[in-house]
């Protein structure tokens, strides 16, 4: 997860690329809005073959911390006219609540013609379950991304607070039906390490994390010894990235 697409965040992929780690961003689209002269630097970026890819995100987690609304006919024709080749485009899911994340996702089918990340939310795992449903029944999920053997992409949004509880998310991914794998929004090595050990990354494609951003806050003067901001990004994003690598490999 990127907070935004500085100069210097453009420089710290760009030496973790000439390193041979190849590394996807989420960017929001709060973000791009904000300060908008990071979307021609992440053009460059894709075309340079910098990152491997770059997922879409309506801005969820501002709206959840930060009460932001997000218009979802600007967000759709961002999400078209931006002239970069996303590897995902979340739908413009309301963190916690169904409802209004589901007529979201109906306006969002309208606006946008391509397929997109249809995702889930809610306040337990049957509501999660529930939203699901709702998703399949106004036909959300077969504009999913489709994965090999024919397993559709859906995301799972509103990992917060208890909900964010490795216990939770195990529950949740074991009750959801096969067939589906996720990205799961906001979920760091600590949890991706225990469904490790858990047996349940068969269903999990992919995440999201401002994880690495506390390596610079913590580390960034002692394990990392960082002399500058730059060296800092880079040691944060490359530590982080060795930390999700090791906790793939976890075992029970």
């Amino acid at each position: 997860m990127l907070p935004d697409v500085s100069e210097t965040k453009a420089r710290a992929l760009e030496a973790l690329s000439g390193s041979g780690l190849g590394v996807r961003v989420l960017v929001s689209y709060t973000t791009l809005t904000w300060k908008p002269g990071g979307l021609s630097r992440l053009r460059g970026l894709v075309e340079g073959g910098v990152v491997a890819g770059v997922m879409l995100d309506s801005g969820a987690y501002h709206a959840m911390a930060l009460g932001v609304r997000v218009d979802v006919g600007e967000y759709a024709r961002l999400a078209l006219a931006a002239g970069v080749p996303w590897e995902l485009v979340a739908a413009p899911d309301i963190p916690g609540d169904p409802g209004a994340t589901l007529a979201r996702t109906r306006e969002f089918m309208e606006a946008y013609p391509r397929e997109f990340l249809p995702v889930l939310q809610g306040q337990s795992v049957e509501g999660y379950l529930g939203s699901l449903n709702d998703l399949e029944r106004i036909g959300a999920v077969e504009r999913a991304p489709r994965l090999p053997r024919g397993v559709r992409l859906l995301g799972i949004g509103g990992l917060d607070g208890e909900r964010s509880r490795a216990g939770f998310i195990a529950r949740l991914l074991e009750a959801l039906p096969e067939g589906y794998m996720f990205h799961l929004f906001g979920v760091g090595a600590r949890t991706l390490r225990a469904l490790s050990r858990r047996g349940l990354l068969w269903r999990v494609y992919s995440i999201d994390s401002g994880g690495w951003l506390a390596e610079i806050r913590y580390r960034r003067r002692t394990i990392h010894r960082a002399r500058g901001t730059l060296e800092a990004n880079i040691a944060a994003m490359r530590s982080y990235i060795e930390r999700i690598r090791g906790a793939l490999h976890a075992r029970a």
